[in-house]
């Protein structure tokens, strides 16, 4: 009597032609049990990948991430990104050698790399105050200052009046208004 042993990695095919039964009888002169194994196929492992996005200025630093997106998914599963939004900067473009915003997994890593530039602050419109004042030809005051416009655009229209002071007639406007 003989045994079929197992072995790791490998099954069972068959007795060799030229081998003795398993089991029987000894016969006269020598006898071979040849049992014959074939290696197995490893089962194949799905492929899968990696996503992750972070988010960049111009400049290469770090805005946010790298967060994962997706681990170890299969090959083909489809991911998704977002174009965020950060204080003091606006979205420029993907990184030329970042994966798509959204797309399906591919094996391996993925990086998505969302570029930002800061902004350019707006300029200040200029702007511009205005008073009027009444005095004398001595340049005593007679009322004022009052002021008319505060922080007023350049270019935005104002008003003032003539006024009348007893025993005072108006002459004309300053030269250094």
């Amino acid at each position: 009597t003989t045994i079929q042993k197992t072995f790791d990695g490998y099954e069972f095919k068959a007795l060799s032609s030229d081998s003795a039964p398993a089991n029987g009888k000894v016969k006269e002169g020598d006898s071979h049990v040849v049992y014959v194994y074939k290696k197995k196929t490893p089962t194949p492992q799905p492929k899968t990948g990696n996503v992750d996005v972070k988010y960049i200025d111009e400049d290469g630093n770090v805005l946010e991430g790298p967060t994962q997106v997706k681990t170890n998914a299969p090959v083909g599963e489809d991911y998704t990104t977002i174009q965020k939004t950060f204080d003091g900067y606006e979205f420029k473009s993907l990184s030329s050698d970042s994966a798509p915003a959204n797309g399906k997994v591919m094996e391996g890593d993925s990086h998505v790399v969302y570029v930002y530039k800061k902004k350019t602050p707006a300029p200040q419109p200029k702007t511009g105050n205005v008073d009027v004042k009444y005095i004398d030809e001595d340049g005593n005051v007679l009322e004022g200052p009052t002021q008319v416009k505060t922080n007023a655009p350049v270019g935005e229209d104002y008003t003032t009046e003539q006024k009348t002071f007893d025993g005072y007639e108006f002459k004309a406007l300053s030269s250094d208004s």
